[in-house]
């Protein structure tokens, strides 16, 4: 799996807000963006980073196709299966607008389907689903009265438009709480953190750290903040790891009130039927 760093200005990662899989036969199609530039991205930097702006501005810096395919569809890196190295690889810079949204939470939850047909026009992505069975971590609620952790938090959109401000830095964190805009959030190793984000999008970076997909299993909607810290190591199971400080699973137990159970479960995999170079402006 692909390791996606963000700089520390541009830690604001909008796409992903849907478990569900969103396939060609959909009678419905989605949204597009007005416009989009596509451009090769040769800086041979390892960091990548992707945003949405007041006025419909979607902004991706440095992405793979593999990268853009797994916030479009919001899957795990192990349910994409085929296609041609260079979608591993070869990197890309996007610059895309869609009319008619005036605020980034406004847009947030759009601009991960626009990035379906821009796929599909820019660099002629064509996809199949399947149905097979792979292991996974399903996140549950660890207590039997269903309350979050402290680190996690329900919010609405009103209040969420209010102010930037953050939850409460993780007692001995080594980074201090984000306090980021509405829809915006953070995902690297040892630190996830949002505001007003759906629970989808926690499940898909909290992925992006274990060896296995994360599915949602804890029954929960609407949206939500959440600040939780780690401590990364070299061990992305759940397997103790031969450091101090939290592991990922601890902290989503003590700070989220989550548990990842182990599981084997039916998923919807992505087969790469068709991908091209794609049409450079």
């Amino acid at each position: 799996m692909h390791r996606t760093a963000c700089r520390p200005l541009a830690f604001l990662t909008l796409l992903v807000v849907s478990g569900a899989l969103v396939f060609a036969q959909n009678p419905t199609p989605p949204p597009a963006f007005d416009v989009a530039s596509v451009k090769p991205n040769h800086s041979g930097d390892s960091e990548s980073a992707s945003f949405v702006q007041p006025g419909g501005r979607y902004t991706a810096t440095n992405v793979t196709v593999r990268m853009l395919m797994k916030s479009a569809y919001s899957v795990h890196d192990a349910q994409i299966v085929g296609g041609p190295g260079w979608i591993n690889s070869d990197r890309f810079d996007i610059a895309a607008k869609a009319e008619g949204y005036t605020t980034p939470s406004g847009f947030r939850d759009q601009a991960r389907l626009m990035l379906q047909p821009l796929l599909a026009d820019r660099f002629k992505l064509v996809l199949r689903h399947e149905q097979r069975v792979l292991p996974v971590y399903a996140l549950v609620l660890a207590r039997s009265d269903r309350k979050l952790g402290s680190q996690v938090r329900p919010t609405n959109a009103r209040d969420c438009d209010l102010a930037s401000k953050a939850i409460p830095t993780v007692p001995d964190a080594v980074e201090p709480a984000a306090p980021l805009p509405c829809g915006a959030e953070i995902y690297r190793a040892g630190h996830l953190a949002a505001r007003g984000m759906a629970l989808s999008n926690f499940v898909l970076n909290v992925s992006r750290w274990t060896d296995r997909i994360v599915v949602d299993r804890t029954g929960l909607d609407g949206k939500f903040d959440w600040e939780v810290q780690w401590t990364p190591d070299n061990s992305t199971s759940d397997k103790p790891a031969d450091l101090s400080g939290a592991s990922i699973f601890a902290a989503l137990e003590d700070q989220a009130g989550f548990k990842l159970q182990r599981r084997n479960e039916s998923i919807d995999v992505l087969v790469v039927e068709h991908v091209e170079q794609p049409t450079l402006d």
